[in-house]
């Protein structure tokens, strides 16, 4: 038994303890939130992890630490503590549902990004209910169609071999920003000084005979100690480059700076004036070519009257740096988002820029618009192999145009701790024929683009749809059914909470919120996503038939066994046919001119096949009619009250 003074002593011991865990606990959410408003991501993901090592279910900890690791390009860690939101508080945190999507389409996980984005779509479009997410819920919609193009970008890529520099140009830090002409490579290295402070320096590696040498600081004119600098830049006897200084722990205020060469001397560097460094915004990437013959700069910039974010601009001038008022790039160029690091070719009077629009393949991608003389034409994404997943900017090319660089923090670029949280430069060889179609995107030609709509049709098989027991015409042998799969689904989500309260009735406490949260997720991901798919599958198969494109759709039933094998293949069959009248009915009946098409072959056509039906094999659910909780509302038993499209084929 304890002694009273050794209780008063452990008492007197754990309220010190617990006074000391407290202000450990406020110190440590001090310094998070202090990191977070210096937008140092990295910091601020260290302090929520020891705050949640201290409570471990505080949820609100588990979404910042998720939030500042996604900042910070810790994909994966930023991944668990969504989805563990996700899976434990779903309507807590509305945006992490967006967020998932958005780090599976950065780890170009496509199809998953697609159904994350699809649900966050269909969850908070109502405008009256959730008026605070239609700018996520708009971005969704464009995320998605990304997605799919990122896919048959990656399906269709050109035969360009990426290559990676190695360790005389990249390091474990940064490169970015190259710049080529005739004998060197000249670009931005992060280093670190003696303090261990990283900053920006220009460096130049000699190429010759197809080979990169060690690089070396270029002169002491341009790198001055621990201060940032980037964006080489040469037109004629005049060096461009960028000066930036830190405004916190990622964002720097930038300005353009020139140099002139004058009597074998190069002068000092001297800040562009005011029309162009715009006081008090980022001036940065300068840019110096020929546009309508006249000499121009371009730059990016977060200056006002631009159309939101970083946005690339231009500005004539004459040799003795006299500067014209800059004019934005226009609409076809810029957006809401970021666009920066453009590049100008001259002979084919084409923009590339990079910019981290929705309709990007992840982060940052590489576009390119044509200068027509008057105006840019609308940009295209210059695709696969080039553009990735991951953050592609700083394209252009070698003097010569042999080679293309940009700069990735894709897989394989270098790293000390972190993947993918620095940049490395890459390149390729510019063959003839990419110079000759003046682009790295082919011509899509009539049939292409049935072939490319094919491509999206076929991205949403094996597509899934279920129904409720019995459904539809239930209690009867027929083989066909009058009903339309659309109205029979929209009776279905109906049921939702018929299924939650049948499937809940004798549950308590944690177990009761566990399967209710089952049930719901299964009619959001399962029932309306798969009918949202469906919807999706008969607007390609109508861009299919005015390509006059002949399409197999394949389709199989299967049903949970509750029943005779003999009635349930009736079932299954009546289930097909309710999809049958789904595209018999899609607009009032436009498909159906198609889907009864035998002979003319000058027009579309769609050939509907069955499969074999039945129900599953091996089904570990219930058979045992009284016990409905199980054979019917269990979302295991509903799991298997479905049909498929298991196969499509372009003839």
């Amino acid at each position: 038994m304890t002694k009273p003074y050794l209780q008063y002593i452990f008492i007197f011991l754990f309220s010190i303890l617990s006074c000391v865990f407290a202000q450990s606990k406020k110190q440590l959410y001090k310094a998070a939130v202090a990191s977070m408003e210096n937008k140092d991501y990295e910091n601020a993901t260290y302090y929520y992890h020891l705050l949640l090592l201290q409570d471990s279910l505080n949820t609100e900890y588990q979404y910042q630490l998720a939030t500042m690791a996604r900042l910070n390009y810790q994909n994966d860690l930023s991944f668990y503590w969504y989805k563990k939101l996700f899976d434990e508080n779903p309507d807590k945190y509305p945006e992490v549902i967006f967020y998932l999507g958005l780090l599976n389409k950065n780890k170009s996980n496509y199809k998953t990004a697609t159904k994350f984005f699809d649900k966050f779509y269909r969850k908070y479009k109502s405008v009256k209910k959730y008026p605070e997410y239609q700018q996520m819920v708009e971005e969704a919609k464009i995320h998605i169609a990304a997605c799919e193009n990122a896919v048959l970008s990656k399906s269709n890529a050109p035969s360009i071999q990426i290559i990676h520099l190695d360790s005389n140009i990249n390091s474990t830090l940064s490169e970015y920003a190259p710049f080529m002409n005739d004998t060197a490579l000249i670009y931005a290295s992060i280093q670190k000084n003696k303090e261990e402070a990283s900053f920006s320096q220009i460096y130049s590696a000699r190429f010759q005979q197809d080979t990169f040498y060690k690089s070396h600081p270029i002169s002491p004119l341009i790198n001055e100690p621990n201060t940032h600098l980037a964006n080489f830049s040469l037109y004629k006897k005049i060096i461009f480059f960028t000066k930036c200084k830190a405004i916190n722990a990622s964002e720097f205020e930038c300005k353009i700076y020139a140099m002139r060469y004058i009597n074998h001397h190069w002068t000092s560097p001297q800040e562009l004036s005011s029309e162009i460094n715009h006081p008090r915004y980022t001036t940065t990437h300068p840019h110096i070519t020929q546009q309508n013959g006249k000499n121009t700069l371009f730059f990016s910039s977060n200056r006002p009257n631009g159309r939101g974010g970083m946005d690339i601009w231009y500005a004539y001038f004459d040799d003795q740096l006299n500067f014209e008022k800059p004019l934005n790039a226009g609409k076809n160029i810029n957006s809401e988002y970021d666009e920066v690091t453009p590049y100008f070719d001259d002979i084919r009077q084409r923009l590339y820029f990079s910019s981290n629009t929705p309709h990007s393949y992840g982060g940052f991608d590489i576009f390119q618009s044509h200068w027509n003389k008057m105006d840019f034409e609308p940009s295209a994404n210059i695709g696969y192999p080039i553009n990735s997943s991951f953050n592609d900017i700083y394209y252009s090319f070698s003097k010569n145009r042999k080679l293309s660089f940009f700069s990735s923090n894709r897989i394989g670029a270098y790293f000390e701790e972190m993947p993918n949280c620095c940049n490395d430069i890459f390149y390729y060889y510019t063959n003839d024929t990419l110079l000759k179609t003046d682009s790295i995107i082919p011509v899509i030609t009539k049939k292409d683009s049935a072939v490319q709509t094919f491509s999206k049709l076929k991205l949403l098989v094996p597509l899934t749809l279920y129904f409720h027991n019995d459904e539809p015409d239930p209690k009867t042998k027929k083989i066909t059914s009058d009903k339309n799969y659309q109205r029979t689904c929209e009776l279905y989500m109906q049921m939702k909470d018929e299924y939650v309260r049948e499937y809940t009735s004798e549950l308590k406490s944690k177990a009761l919120i566990d399967a209710t949260r089952l049930v719901e997720q299964f009619f959001e991901d399962s029932v309306e996503y798969g009918f949202s798919q469906l919807e999706k599958f008969a607007n390609y198969l109508e861009e299919l038939m005015i390509n006059k494109a002949t399409v197999k759709i394949v389709m199989k039933g299967y049903c949970s066994p509750l029943a005779s094998t003999e009635y349930n293949i009736n079932l299954a069959k009546r289930r097909i046919n309710s999809l049958r009248n789904y595209f018999y009915q899609y607009k009032k009946g436009w498909l159906m001119p198609f889907i009864k098409n035998e002979q003319d072959t000058s027009m579309g056509k769609i050939i509907l096949v069955d499969e074999d039906i039945g129900e599953l094999p091996f089904s570990k659910v219930s058979d045992n009619l009284k016990d409905i909780r199980n054979s019917v509302y269990s979302p295991y038993a509903a799991a298997e009250r479905k049909i498929q499209i298991i196969a499509v084929e372009l003839k």
